[in-house]
């Protein structure tokens, strides 16, 4: 079986698991260092929930490169500027100060909506849009803030698509915006989090992500540092009729086979010989 079989069998066994849920699934999945691609409604339109926090994060970075928002500046947040929904901020009784590179933390390590509009603010949401659009992603747009009842019910809804979501996975991995920004927003995106592809991927496998959830939608999106063959995959959900359970074991379920095939080709030749000296315990 070539390595072109192979990817076609991770193809068929994936259509099946996103066929298969009840409701609507997408999928991309890129391996940086070949030719290979899954898509799978990959290109269908869907809500980001909370991994638009990627696009947010890239853009505030950029704006401290450029020395427009300083990273070490201290903000104070006040019950006042509480959100609803996921993190810790909202939980606070009293004022608390954190600088501008622990908001971003607190952002994408516990998803906290508080933080995340802080960033928003700081970045732009117009500003975050333009940088997004300027990397080629024309279907991901940052429309509300975090949890805008009143946007939601207008449609102004948070969107991307699996092979965009992936697509700033690749530009981050590429050096995009700028080397120093991709690399400090890989860094954030590693750090230790659960959710639905970590639990797919072994503990010891790096991975940036930012996952997402809201009604009846889940996602998760990242890069998977193989050493051969890193890759990024997103998976999107919308229209979930499972339950939370049901649509994250979807994700899980995509991102266990999927990387029981990319180990399976990062230690392996041309041929689909073994390479010795390498690990094949990775699954």
């Amino acid at each position: 079986m070539s390595s072109r079989n192979l990817w076609r069998r991770l193809e068929r066994v994936v259509t099946a698991i996103v066929f298969d849920f009840p409701g609507v699934a997408g999928v991309a999945v890129t391996s940086f260092n070949s030719t290979h691609r899954l898509h799978i409604r990959a290109n269908e339109e869907f809500p980001t929930a909370s991994s638009i926090k990627i696009h947010i994060l890239a853009q505030l970075l950029l704006r401290a490169e450029r020395g427009e928002v300083s990273l070490e500046e201290r903000v104070r947040v006040t019950p006042r500027e509480h959100a609803a929904g996921s993190g810790v901020l909202a939980q606070m009784d009293d004022d608390v100060e954190l600088t501008v590179a622990d908001l971003a933390t607190l952002m994408i390590v516990v998803s906290d909506n508080t933080a995340t509009n802080i960033c928003i603010d700081l970045a732009g949401m117009e500003e975050t849009n333009s940088l997004v659009h300027g990397l080629g992603l024309k279907s991901t747009h940052l429309r509300r803030k975090m949890q805008d009842d009143e946007a939601v019910a207008q449609g102004r809804e948070n969107v991307s698509t699996p092979a965009e979501m992936v697509g700033i996975l690749e530009r981050l991995h590429g050096g995009q915006p700028s080397t120093a920004v991709a690399k400090r927003c890989i860094e954030v995106l590693g750090k230790p989090k659960q959710g639905p592809l970590r639990a797919g991927i072994p503990a010891d496998v790096p991975l940036a992500n930012k996952t997402g959830g809201i009604e009846n939608v889940r996602c998760d999106a990242g890069i998977v540092f193989l050493p051969r063959r890193p890759y990024a995959i997103a998976v999107m959900t919308k229209f979930g009729m499972g339950g939370l359970e049901t649509a994250q074991g979807l994700i899980t379920n995509v991102a266990r086979r999927t990387h029981e095939t990319m180990v399976t080709l990062d230690t392996t030749t041309e041929f689909g010989r073994g390479i010795p000296g390498l690990l094949t315990d990775q699954t």
